[in-house]
């Protein structure tokens, strides 16, 4: 019998209009432990995220790292406006760099479709598209679908799933702290770690793949919507049910449930768009 789970609870200078501050350099030097010094990152618009111990070290423990991913949360909360311009130069004076790091956290940017290098121009936030956003969730809607179905159907039959079960329970927790605090990036990244998280069960790391380049056209708008829409709980709800019908090996049950969530907002998702349509080229 499948467990019940219904109860899982649980710097100081502005480069940028309406960007994060950063009070105190990166420390350069040995790349391998880069991280940023005392201090606190503010991010504003209705979220922030104060660091408090002495050294910040994020995945690869590389500059362009940190970079990358202070510049990544500013363009998907909006901070960094469609159409606006960045500069190398601005970014490296801001964290105390060198461009070389810069120019690869732009690189990695531009390789999400979030920014289009523009040669010495800089760099530019990329605009929206209505046509690539229909065309991503349709698309999204088909693979996911399938895999869900594909997971509840090998769901502790093909091996022992209680690792993923266990991250994807944590998850859901970790969504219900972040609702309460109104973090709306963070919102959306554990919402993108449990659906792969799930998915990861197949170990197909193409379809894995696949599904990352075409949520790129979703994130910025999924934002919007949680923001206007707050249909959190809700989807959090979602989540919780899914669990419940992949641990039952239920497919066709699974893959309803599914369909229904990715749907959600599709609705009201017109009426978003029209409303800032400034957004999208």
């Amino acid at each position: 019998m499948a467990p019940d789970i219904g109860s899982v609870s649980h710097a100081s200078r502005t480069v940028f209009s309406g960007a994060a501050t950063l009070r105190g350099p990166i420390r350069s030097g040995d790349n391998r432990d880069s991280g940023i010094g005392k201090g606190e990152v503010r991010l504003h618009g209705g979220w922030e995220n104060t660091v408090k111990n002495e050294r910040l070290v994020l995945e690869r423990n590389t500059l362009d790292s940190v970079i990358y991913k202070e510049l990544r949360k500013r363009i998907i909360s909006l901070s960094f406006q469609p159409g606006s311009m960045i500069y190398e130069n601005a970014v490296a004076d801001e964290y105390g760099v060198s461009r070389t790091p810069v120019r690869q956290a732009f690189s990695r940017l531009a390789n999400e479709g979030l920014l289009s290098i523009l040669p010495q121009r800089g760099a530019q936030v990329s605009h929206l598209s209505v046509a690539k956003v229909k065309e991503a969730q349709f698309i999204r809607e088909a693979l996911e679908v399938s895999a869900f179905g594909e997971v509840a159907r090998i769901w502790n039959k093909t091996a022992d799933h209680s690792a993923a079960q266990s991250k994807a329970l944590s998850l859901i927790e970790q969504q219900r702290q972040v609702v309460r605090e109104k973090d709306y990036v963070g919102f959306t990244e554990l919402d993108v770690a449990f659906h792969d998280t799930v998915i990861g069960v197949l170990g197909n790391a193409m379809l894995l793949e696949m599904l990352s380049d075409v949520r790129t056209h979703l994130t910025r708008v999924r934002f919007l919507e949680l923001q206007e829409a707050h249909h959190e709980d809700d989807a959090i709800a979602d989540h919780v049910k899914l669990m419940r019908s992949i641990m039952a090996n239920d497919v066709a049950g699974t893959q309803a449930l599914l369909l229904a969530h990715l749907k959600m907002i599709e609705a009201m998702r017109d009426d978003i768009l029209k409303r800032h349509d400034i957004l999208f080229e």
